[in-house]
Protein backbone atom coordinates (compact mmCIF):
# COMPACT_ATOMS: atom_id res chain seq x y z
CA UNK A 1 0.00 0.00 0.00
CA UNK A 2 1.19 3.50 -0.80
CA UNK A 3 1.32 6.32 1.72
CA UNK A 4 -1.68 8.01 0.08
CA UNK A 5 -3.76 4.86 0.31
CA UNK A 6 -2.84 4.44 3.98
CA UNK A 7 -3.83 8.05 4.69
CA UNK A 8 -7.12 7.65 2.83
CA UNK A 9 -7.88 4.46 4.78
CA UNK A 10 -7.02 6.20 8.06
CA UNK A 11 -9.21 9.24 7.43
CA UNK A 12 -12.12 7.51 5.65
CA UNK A 13 -14.29 7.22 8.81
CA UNK A 14 -13.84 10.93 9.49
CA UNK A 15 -14.75 11.79 5.93
CA UNK A 16 -18.13 10.13 6.32
CA UNK A 17 -18.74 11.46 9.85
CA UNK A 18 -21.54 13.99 10.30
CA UNK A 19 -21.21 16.61 13.02
CA UNK A 20 -24.63 17.71 14.31
CA UNK A 21 -24.80 21.48 14.69
CA UNK A 22 -28.52 21.91 15.43
CA UNK A 23 -28.83 24.79 12.98
CA UNK A 24 -25.75 26.59 14.35
CA UNK A 25 -24.19 27.12 10.92
CA UNK A 26 -27.40 28.57 9.52
CA UNK A 27 -27.83 30.96 12.45
CA UNK A 28 -24.23 32.17 12.20
CA UNK A 29 -24.39 32.75 8.44
CA UNK A 30 -27.65 34.70 8.86
CA UNK A 31 -25.98 36.98 11.40
CA UNK A 32 -23.04 37.82 9.11
CA UNK A 33 -23.24 41.24 7.47
CA UNK A 34 -24.32 41.10 3.86
CA UNK A 35 -21.85 42.63 1.44
CA UNK A 36 -22.14 43.19 -2.25
CA UNK A 37 -18.73 41.86 -3.21
CA UNK A 38 -19.49 41.95 -6.92
CA UNK A 39 -20.17 45.67 -6.81
CA UNK A 40 -17.01 46.32 -4.79
CA UNK A 41 -14.98 44.19 -7.21
CA UNK A 42 -16.37 46.06 -10.21
CA UNK A 43 -15.63 49.42 -8.61
CA UNK A 44 -12.07 48.35 -7.81
CA UNK A 45 -11.57 47.14 -11.39
CA UNK A 46 -12.92 50.41 -12.80
CA UNK A 47 -10.68 52.41 -10.44
CA UNK A 48 -7.59 50.44 -11.50
CA UNK A 49 -8.38 50.90 -15.18
CA UNK A 50 -8.85 54.65 -14.77
CA UNK A 51 -5.65 54.89 -12.69
CA UNK A 52 -3.71 52.99 -15.38
CA UNK A 53 -5.00 55.31 -18.11
CA UNK A 54 -4.20 58.43 -16.09
CA UNK A 55 -0.68 57.19 -15.33
CA UNK A 56 -0.16 56.24 -18.97
CA UNK A 57 -1.10 59.78 -20.05
CA UNK A 58 0.83 61.57 -17.27
CA UNK A 59 3.97 59.55 -17.90
CA UNK A 60 3.61 59.85 -21.68
CA UNK A 61 3.51 56.09 -22.09
CA UNK A 62 2.99 56.32 -25.83
CA UNK A 63 6.62 57.44 -26.16
CA UNK A 64 7.84 54.31 -24.39
CA UNK A 65 5.60 52.09 -26.48
CA UNK A 66 6.74 53.84 -29.66
CA UNK A 67 10.39 53.46 -28.69
CA UNK A 68 9.90 49.77 -27.90
CA UNK A 69 8.16 49.15 -31.21
CA UNK A 70 10.83 51.06 -33.11
CA UNK A 71 13.57 49.09 -31.37
CA UNK A 72 11.81 45.83 -32.16
CA UNK A 73 11.33 46.75 -35.79
CA UNK A 74 15.01 47.72 -36.17
CA UNK A 75 16.44 44.65 -34.46
CA UNK A 76 14.22 41.72 -35.36
CA UNK A 77 14.07 39.93 -38.66
CA UNK A 78 10.74 40.11 -40.46
CA UNK A 79 9.64 36.56 -39.61
CA UNK A 80 10.16 37.17 -35.92
CA UNK A 81 8.17 40.41 -36.11
CA UNK A 82 5.25 38.61 -37.69
CA UNK A 83 5.44 35.80 -35.14
CA UNK A 84 5.58 38.26 -32.24
CA UNK A 85 2.58 40.14 -33.60
CA UNK A 86 0.60 36.93 -34.11
CA UNK A 87 1.36 35.73 -30.57
CA UNK A 88 0.33 39.11 -29.14
CA UNK A 89 -2.94 39.19 -31.07
CA UNK A 90 -3.68 35.57 -30.12
CA UNK A 91 -3.05 36.30 -26.44
CA UNK A 92 -5.38 39.29 -26.44
CA UNK A 93 -7.97 37.30 -28.38
CA UNK A 94 -7.83 34.41 -25.91
CA UNK A 95 -8.30 36.77 -22.96
CA UNK A 96 -11.30 38.45 -24.57
CA UNK A 97 -12.81 35.14 -25.72
CA UNK A 98 -12.46 33.58 -22.27
CA UNK A 99 -14.10 36.63 -20.72
CA UNK A 100 -17.02 36.38 -23.11
CA UNK A 101 -17.39 32.60 -22.93
CA UNK A 102 -16.89 31.96 -19.23
CA UNK A 103 -18.41 35.03 -17.66
CA UNK A 104 -21.93 33.63 -17.78
CA UNK A 105 -23.17 36.90 -19.28
CA UNK A 106 -23.35 38.28 -22.78
CA UNK A 107 -20.71 40.76 -23.70
CA UNK A 108 -18.42 42.89 -21.58
CA UNK A 109 -21.09 45.41 -20.54
CA UNK A 110 -22.00 43.41 -17.44
CA UNK A 111 -18.88 44.73 -15.67
CA UNK A 112 -20.49 48.12 -15.12
CA UNK A 113 -24.16 47.06 -14.79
Amino acid sequence: MTDNELLEQLFQPMKEMQVPDDGFTKRVTQQLPKRDTKKLSRLWTAFCIVAAIVLFVLMRGWETVGFALQTLSNNLPTQQQVLLFMVSVATVGIVIASELLFSGKRGLRYVFD
